[in-house]
């Protein structure tokens, strides 16, 4: 594996979307209480540790990857100055998050005025940064697939959703309703429960609650990615072929995701798993070809080379 292509590993999860760790649930219509943006401040908060436990993990992550390529001979040469301009760029987009907030707050205060476009752009952007979120996941997966350590589950704002509902639970908030909303509650809570399972190592559990999942929604914006974490369970128990057909299915019956060329890149990993050296090569080329500005390419790339 060369200096650019651990590099590229290590960079999978800083995805364009910038600050793709918040998760907002606040409906649109209505006039926005005091109470509104106090919640949405405690989500920045939440937000902001999620953000301080990424960055932990990643330095492990960052750690092992260090020590692995020493080992094989390569010294590590990391782009640095790259990731903290991504990170200090996550931490300004928390700060101007803040400043509009309190803003809003205080045009409420003096005159009761709407805030409903600032809680339109933030429900047009959740399914967004919600697959941004586990893309970060993936890439983190990724990484922890390399190093051959599964043991390492990544932690997401996908997964903390309960937490935040119980909390707004236990502070009394509600949520404003519209007609314009993401999946429904029930949806969102099923997915999550999974999501939880998935990141707490308890995959068996996992894959029957994304299967659940799929059978109740099969139409939602988040079908796709449970089909893939169904995959992905399967890959985390080693169990192969079933990852193969999964990935597959995330492949014919979403081919408009943007999980797609992940889906290849594990199939392609799954067979080299199980020896076939020639699916795998053929399935690693097709993500570099079909792909070839994508971070999916780099690893198919950097798994190729390493194919002897």
């Amino acid at each position: 594996m060369n200096r650019t292509g651990s590099t590229d590993i290590r960079m999978v999860f800083f995805r364009p979307v910038v600050l793709g760790l918040l998760f907002f649930s606040f409906g649109l219509g209505g006039c926005a209480t005091q109470q509104d943006v106090s919640v949405l401040q405690r989500q920045i908060w939440d937000a902001r540790r999620e953000l301080d436990k990424t960055k932990a993990q990643f330095a492990e992550l960052e750690k092992a990857m260090d020590e692995k390529l020493e080992a094989e001979g390569q010294p590590l040469r990391r782009n640095q100055a790259a990731v903290g301009a991504q990170l200090d760029r996550i931490e300004l987009e928390f700060g101007r998050l803040n400043g509009q907030l309190e803003e809003a707050a205080a045009m409420n205060e003096r005159n009761g005025v709407r805030i409903s476009e600032v809680q339109q752009r933030q429900m047009e952007s959740m399914l967004e940064i919600r697959k941004t979120v586990e893309d970060l996941q993936r890439g983190q997966s990724l990484m922890a697939s390399y190093l051959g350590l599964q043991e390492l589950v990544v932690t997401s704002s996908a997964g903390s959703q309960r937490e935040k509902k119980a909390d707004k639970a236990k502070s009394g908030a509600v949520e404003v309703k519209t007609a314009s909303k993401p999946p429904s509650t029930d949806a969102e809570g099923l997915y999550d429960r999974a999501f939880q399972l998935f990141r707490g190592g308890k995959f068996e559990a996992a894959r029957a609650e994304f299967s659940s999942y799929l059978e109740r929604y099969p139409k939602t914006d988040l079908a796709d990615n449970a089909q893939f974490w169904l995959g992905e369970c399967y890959y985390s128990e080693k169990s192969y072929r079933q990852a193969i057909g999964a990935y597959e299915k995330t492949i014919k019956e979403y081919p408009k995701s943007d999980k797609v060329s992940s889906a290849l890149l594990k199939q392609g990993m799954a067979f080299l798993e199980l020896g076939d050296k020639t699916a795998g090569k053929i399935l690693l080329k097709k993500v570099v070809k079909g792909y070839p500005q994508s971070n999916q390419a780099k690893i198919a790339r950097n798994k190729l080379a390493r194919i002897k």
